[in-house]
C-alpha cells in the first residue's frame, strides 16, 4: 500500500475542536496527497473523518468546500445535521437549511450536495470536495462534473466508501496504489482497525453474514457481486496483458444497437480454440453510421477479415431513409454479416458465454485484454433481478456483454440451431 510517511508537525489541525480521530483516521488526515481514497468497512468512522477534514479546511479563508453523497437525502442525514451542530456558532455568518449551505466569517462556504441532481454540481470552482459513498455514484459525477471544478485552484478531493464489486471506487483506489500516480494515495481499512467497535460486534456480524458479504462490508474487500450473470468471470484469471490484436487472425465484431451506449466487442478466435476479446467500442448518444466509421478508422487495413455479428433486431429497425442497421453496415463496406433471424433466448446466450469463460472441467476459453474496461465492468456487474433469472437492466451494464454474446452464441451454441440469417 502506498502511504506517505509525514510528520504530524508538518500538518496540524488549526481549530480548537477535539477531533476524536483514531490512529488510522489520523493517518489519512495527515496525508498531504491531493487525491486520497479511503476504502473502509462499515462503522469504521468514515463520516467522522470527512467532517474533520471539512472543518480543518474551513479554517482557511475564502475556501469553497463541498460534501457530496449519492443523494440529497443522504447528504442531509449523514453529514449536514451533524456538521451544522459541530461548527462553532461564532464561525457562522449565514446558514441556509434548504440549500444545506453555511457561510463562515472568514468567507469560506461549505455546502452539502446530492449526486442525484447533477445540474446543481456544475459551474463552480472548488478548493476541496468529499465524495462520500462514492461506490454508489455514477462515475461521470467525478470524471465529467467534479474533476473540472478542481482544476483552476488545484483543488483537492477525498473519496470515501465501502467496496461494491470492482466499480468506480475500485478504479480510484487503484490509482492510489500506482506509484507513478503521485497525486493519488489510497487506503484500505477493515472495520476492526477502529478501536471504537467492540470485537464482539465483529463476531456477531461474522455469524450473521455470509462470507462474501462479511468480507466486503467489514473487511473492506473488493468482491465480485452476488447474483452476477457472468459468475465464472474473474478479472485476475481472465484478464491478461498477453491478450492483443493479431492482424493475421479473423476479426469478429459483436454489435449491440442500443443508442446510448452503442457498443461493440471485438473478438479474435485463436488457433488453440480460445476467444480473445482484444478491443471494444463504446459510443454514447451515437448511431449505426458512427459505429461503422469508428470500426473502419481502427481496422481499415483489415476490412477483409471482419465479420459482423449484430443484434438480430438490426435487420428490422428502420432509419430515416428507410434502411435498416444491417443495410448501413453493408453500405459502409462490411460485407460479411452473420446473424440469427430471431433473438436467441437470453439464457442460451448467457450459458454459451459462461461456458466459454469456464466449463465444468475448469477450462477457460475466453480471455480479455486489460484495455477492454467496459467489457470487464459488464462481465462483473451485470446482475440478475433479486429472486429472478431476468437480467436487471436498471444500471445499464448489460449492453456490451450482449454484443459479446452474439458471436459467442452463434459460433459456439449450447445446442445446435440452424442459422437462419447469413449475409456473405
Amino acid at each position: 500500500m502506498k502511504v506517505r510517511q509525514i510528520s504530524p508537525a508538518r500538518f496540524k489541525p488549526k481549530f480548537d475542536i477535539d477531533t476524536g480521530l483514531h490512529p488510522k483516521q489520523a493517518e489519512v488526515f495527515l496525508d498531504p496527497t491531493r487525491f486520497r481514497v479511503v476504502v473502509a468497512g462499515r462503522r469504521w468512522g468514515k463520516t467522522n473523518l470527512s467532517k474533520n477534514e471539512i472543518l480543518a479546511r474551513a479554517r482557511i479563508p475564502k475556501q469553497k468546500i463541498w460534501y457530496i453523497a449519492p443523494t440529497y437525502r443522504m447528504a442531509k442525514q449523514i453529514m449536514w445535521n451533524d456538521l451544522k451542530e459541530t461548527i462553532p456558532r461564532d464561525w457562522i455568518v449565514r446558514l441556509h437549511e434548504t440549500e444545506m449551505s453555511v457561510t463562515l466569517a472568514n468567507g469560506t462556504i461549505i455546502e452539502c450536495k446530492g449526486a442525484d441532481n447533477p445540474d446543481t454540481l456544475r459551474g463552480v470552482g472548488l478548493n476541496f470536495v468529499v465524495m462520500d459513498e462514492f461506490q454508489d455514484m455514477r462515475v461521470e459525477t467525478w470524471t465529467t462534473i467534479i474533476r473540472p471544478t478542481l482544476a483552476k485552484d488545484r483543488g483537492e478531493a477525498l473519496f470515501i466508501g465501502t467496496p461494491k464489486a470492482y466499480n468506480q471506487l475500485y478504479e480510484v483506489f487503484a490509482l492510489g496504489q500506482d506509484p507513478t500516480r503521485t497525486a493519488w494515495s489510497s487506503y484500505q481499512f477493515p472495520t476492526i482497525t477502529s478501536p471504537f467497535i467492540p470485537e464482539e460486534e465483529i463476531a456477531d456480524a461474522r455469524r450473521d453474514m455470509d462470507p462474501r458479504t462479511f468480507r466486503q462490508e467489514f473487511e473492506a474487500s473488493f468482491e465480485t457481486m452476488s447474483g452476477r450473470v457472468y459468475y465464472p468471470f474473474d478479472r485476475h484469471q481472465h484478464v491478461s496483458s498477453k491478450i492483443a490484436f493479431n492482424p493475421s487472425l479473423p476479426i469478429w465484431v459483436g454489435v449491440d444497437f442500443n443508442i446510448d451506449p452503442m457498443s461493440a466487442a471485438i473478438i479474435q478466435p485463436q488457433t488453440n480454440g480460445q476467444l480473445w476479446v482484444v478491443d471494444e467500442i463504446f459510443l454514447h448518444n451515437s448511431n449505426t453510421e458512427e459505429m461503422c466509421e469508428e470500426l473502419e478508422r481502427r481496422y481499415w487495413r483489415h476490412m477483409n477479415k471482419i465479420t459482423i455479428y449484430p443484434d438480430p433486431a438490426g435487420g428490422a429497425r428502420q432509419h430515416a431513409r428507410g434502411e435498416s442497421d444491417l443495410d448501413i453496415f453493408r453500405q459502409k463496406g462490411f460485407k460479411r454479416i452473420k446473424f440469427r433471424k430471431k433473438h436467441p433466448f437470453v439464457a442460451d446466450r448467457v450459458n454459451a458465454l459462461n461456458r466459454m469463460l469456464r466449463n465444468a472441467d475448469g477450462a477457460m476459453r475466453l480471455m480479455v485484454a486489460p484495455g477492454c474496461r467496459n467489457v470487464i465492468e459488464s462481465l462483473e456487474q451485470t446482475l440478475y433481478k433479486a429472486g429472478s433469472r431476468d437480467i436487471d437492466k436498471a444500471a445499464g451494464m448489460e449492453h456490451i456483454t450482449d454484443a459479446l454474446g452474439y458471436p459467442v452464441e452463434l459460433e459456439f451454441p449450447t445446442k445446435q440451431i440452424v442459422i437462419a440469417g447469413r449475409s456473405l
